[in-house]
């Protein structure tokens, strides 16, 4: 091997292990949006020093999940409607519909399996009551039809916005209609199995215009 020299990975770990207890704290609802980051009650429940802490806070503010205040606080993200409607969702829109569009006949019989099995494991959850695996199937089945794409740009794209849809689910799953999150899911479907692009490109707009993303804040 060359000169080059890994850094010590021990760190990084920990680093990683930080970040991921509060990323699964901010997203399961355990810390609510607003809610104030201490980092020296963190670490000492975490029994760590603060600078694991500190980084797991700038990685998860690049992530979008929290928001730090100069010479004041850090906090959970909270996002608001207007956010939802006019940045996340039409993000959600152009990469969905650029990778359909573009990638439809790669969409056979083998990918239409695949998310059939994502709804029926939607429906299976909706009926156990898993709402926090019903969330993850819902980002499961938009996930497998961007890795259709050979562009980096387009799974990059939906991995810096992914953390912010779910921290959206976290703040407002009481509110959805957890029976209509699957049966749009299967319209979605339907839609694909057609090959039709005006009834893709219409299923695509009514499902980001209805799947819950913004009827929770009227409540």
């Amino acid at each position: 091997m060359s000169e080059f020299i890994f850094k010590e990975q021990a760190n990084t770990s920990l680093r990683e292990k930080v970040t991921n207890d509060l990323r699964e704290a901010i997203l399961n609802g355990d810390l609510a949006p607003g809610a104030r980051i201490k980092e020296m009650d963190i670490a000492e429940q975490m029994k760590v020093s603060r600078g694991p802490i500190r980084e797991a806070i700038r990685q998860l503010e690049r992530e979008g999940l929290l928001v730090s205040y100069p010479y004041k606080e850090t906090v959970v993200a909270d996002l608001g409607a207007s956010e939802v409607q006019h940045i996340l969702n039409p993000i959600r829109f152009h990469i969905e519909w650029y990778v359909v569009r573009t990638y439809l006949n790669l969409m056979d019989d083998d990918f239409f399996a695949k998310l059939q099995a994502i709804v029926d494991d939607m429906h299976a959850s909706v009926a156990g009551g898993e709402k926090n695996r019903l969330v993850d199937l819902d980002l499961l089945f938009h996930h497998s039809i961007l890795e259709l794409a050979t562009e980096r740009t387009v799974m990059l794209t939906w991995q810096s916005i992914v953390n912010q849809i779910r921290l959206h689910f976290a703040k407002n799953l009481p509110f959805f209609d957890h029976d209509h999150m699957a049966s749009d899911h299967q319209a979605l479907l339907d839609a694909f199995r057609s090959k039709e692009l005006e009834r893709i490109q219409a299923a695509i707009v009514a499902h980001l215009g209805s799947d819950e993303n913004l009827l929770c804040f009227s409540r």
